[in-house]
Formats: C-alpha cells, sequence, structure tokens
C-alpha cells in the first residue's frame, strides 16, 4: 500500500454556529463561502452555501467532524465530497482555533477520510479510490491535502 498525492482543497468559511449539548459538548456548524481545489488533474471551486463543517468539541478539545459540500470542476462537473475525521487539541488551542487566531499546524491533530461521488467519465475514479486527508485550520478558514491510497 502506498499514497499519492490527489489535491489540496481551501476552504473559505462563514458564519460560525455553536451548539452546547447537554452532555459537555458543543456542535458546530459553519457553510463553506468558497474556496477552491486543485490537484493532478483536477481544479475547481467550492460551491458557496453546498454545504459546511460540523464538528463536535468534547471539553477535553478532542472530538470529531462532518462534512458534505459541492465542488465544481473547471470543465462543469459537480462533485460531492463528504468527510469524517478526528481533531485533538489542547484546550487552549481549541479556543484559540475558535476564536479565529493563527494556531501552528503542529500543535494538535486533525485527520479524515473523504469519500466523493463524482459523474461517470474522467472523474469516475474517485468513485472507487480511498482517500486519507490532514487538515489545518487557519483564521479564513480550512486547507485540506488528499491522498489516494493505492
Amino acid at each position: 500500500m502506498r499514497l499519492e498525492f490527489a489535491m489540496e482543497m481551501r476552504l473559505s468559511l462563514g458564519e460560525r454556529h455553536h451548539i452546547h449539548v447537554a452532555d459537555g459538548y458543543t456542535r458546530g456548524a459553519v457553510l463553506i463561502s468558497g474556496g477552491s481545489f486543485e490537484g493532478p488533474g483536477l481544479r475547481g471551486r467550492l460551491v458557496p452555501g453546498s454545504g459546511g463543517d460540523f464538528p463536535m468539541v468534547r471539553p477535553d478539545g478532542g472530538g470529531r467532524f462532518e462534512s458534505q459540500y459541492l465542488m465544481q470542476t473547471d470543465d462543469g462537473a459537480m462533485i460531492l465530497k463528504r468527510s469524517t475525521g478526528v481533531r485533538h487539541a489542547p484546550p487552549n488551542v481549541v479556543a484559540a482555533l475558535l476564536a479565529k487566531q493563527p494556531v501552528d499546524p503542529q500543535s494538535y491533530y486533525m485527520r479524515m477520510t473523504p469519500r466523493f461521488e463524482a459523474p461517470e467519465g474522467p472523474y469516475g475514479w474517485m468513485n472507487e479510490t480511498l482517500f486519507v486527508g490532514v487538515g489545518q485550520r487557519n483564521p479564513e478558514g480550512s486547507i485540506f491535502r488528499f491522498w489516494k491510497v493505492v
């Protein structure tokens, strides 16, 4: 088994909403306001308002997240991206991330397994491939890098 770079995705995030759930964790919801992606043979934009990121943060700074939104390639193909992942960090790092402050990406763990639903044709390989990814938050949004497991 080996990994091949698939793409980098840069998301701009809109307003954040938080639900403080009774058992102590916080559920976030934030719609994407735009972004782009690019990799070998693949590039385009993220469709604004087509979905978002929905993290669940525990009081200890750990948590899981889910995301779903549309990608539109430069040649007009629409691809649905879904992802689940894990993030954990010390509470002070989580507080800085939530406050939209710059944080060293080495100070937290953010990994994910994205899935894609692509039309037949030049992007059909995305339906038949397992991907892994790493994420990084910044004050403007997120940066994700994805690799194909081959």
